[in-house]
């Protein structure tokens, strides 16, 4: 006799089963009806689904409050976003680390269409406010539409008293947060610290990462380019980059005339996974500029700048046109006027740098 004889046969009527079984019942489906699901709920197709768990991560003053808001105003506006299909969505970014220079963030944005919190907000322990943001994001809903997206920025000032390294914390910050995302159907973005050690990802107990459905990690190189790159995404394909550079602009001037500024989102080479090669006068040029940045570059001290060498763009293009490689033409305005392109092209590719009458090499 073999154990599963002493098996109860299930009832066959239904009626008897119990509440629980009854839910259960309810739940099953005969695999051979599942149909091919093709279509994806998608806010930005290929980095963020709709009623998700994101995490966005990367180390100190790489920008990731930049990289938020430029998402966020781009799902707002129903605006493509790094060569990707973006659905309009409603949006709320919770600015939990707040700061005086935020607002200036966020009207350095043309015509911005989504709601700001800029207040102390917890998301873990007894204290969460979980419950009550989605009672006030559901009444936001009634008056203006279903929210799509919610950024909290940044994990650590949503803690608590909650310890980010400990398993049972973290696990507590998600099962609010899910509360919120159950609550309200957005996705939530969730704004993060990369570790000490960059190889092993984002900060505090790993737990974090086996719980989120998307996972973006940001990087800045030497020269100040940054790329942040969809490294986990359940149930699609992961490696999608985005390219870009913060732009510093001017808002206005303070009361002594000095001026205040802040950055824009700036995008390099639309988001493209390898980097492009180029040939001809572009070729010249860059290998020009290469031999310029060894003989004479200079790094500026300036923290506005890439702390790598650079030369003067007029340097780069006598030094081009000398060289005789950019035309067959005798004529010195053929020669420059197929420089300036030819810069826009490697400008386009992200292989070089331009601000200010100065020029940088983009390195491998």
């Amino acid at each position: 006799m073999s154990d599963f004889d002493n098996v109860t046969p299930m009832r066959s009527d239904p009626a008897l089963l119990k509440p629980k079984a009854k839910e259960l019942l309810a739940a099953a489906t005969w695999a051979g009806n599942f149909e091919p699901s093709l279509d994806r709920d998608y806010l930005v197709k290929g980095w963020l689904d709709k009623g998700t768990l994101t995490v966005v991560f990367g180390q100190s003053n790489v920008g990731k409050s930049f990289f938020a808001l430029d998402l966020a105003h781009h799902i707002s506006k129903g605006e493509p976003w790094g060569n990707h299909r973006v659905n309009k969505g409603n949006v709320l970014y919770i600015a939990a680390e707040g700061g005086s220079s935020f607002p200036n963030r966020v009207s350095a944005l043309d015509d911005p269409e989504f709601w700001v919190i800029a207040a102390p907000v917890t998301f873990a322990g007894k204290a969460s406010d979980a419950a009550s943001m989605v009672e006030m994001v559901q009444y936001l809903a009634s008056q203006s539409g279903k929210f799509d997206l919610i950024v909290v920025d940044t994990l650590s000032r949503v803690m608590g008293e909650g310890d980010e390294n400990t398993a049972p914390d973290i696990a507590d910050l998600v099962k609010n947060l899910d509360v919120l995302r159950r609550g309200t159907g957005s996705n939530i973005m969730l704004i993060h610290h990369s570790g000490k050690d960059i190889a092993r990802g984002a900060r505090g107990h790993s737990s974090l990462r086996a719980a989120v459905d998307t996972e973006i990690e940001l990087t800045r190189d030497e020269v100040g380019v940054i790329t942040a790159e969809v490294t986990k995404q359940r149930d699609g394909p992961t490696g999608y980059k985005f390219v870009y550079s913060l732009q510093q602009i001017e808002l206005g001037r303070d009361q002594d005339g000095d001026p205040v500024t802040t950055c824009l989102v700036e995008p390099i080479n639309g988001g493209n996974n390898e980097r492009p090669q180029v040939s001809g006068p572009a070729l010249a040029a860059l290998n020009t500029l290469g031999e310029l940045l060894v003989e004479r570059g200079e790094v500026l001290r300036d923290p506005r700048y890439p702390g790598t060498p650079c030369v003067p763009h007029k340097e780069w293009m006598e030094a081009s046109i000398a060289g005789g490689q950019l035309s067959a033409s005798d004529k010195r305005e053929t020669h420059r006027r197929v420089f300036n392109r030819e810069v826009e092209v490697l400008k386009g590719k992200g292989l070089v740098s331009v601000r200010d009458n100065l020029v940088w090499a983009l390195k491998d």
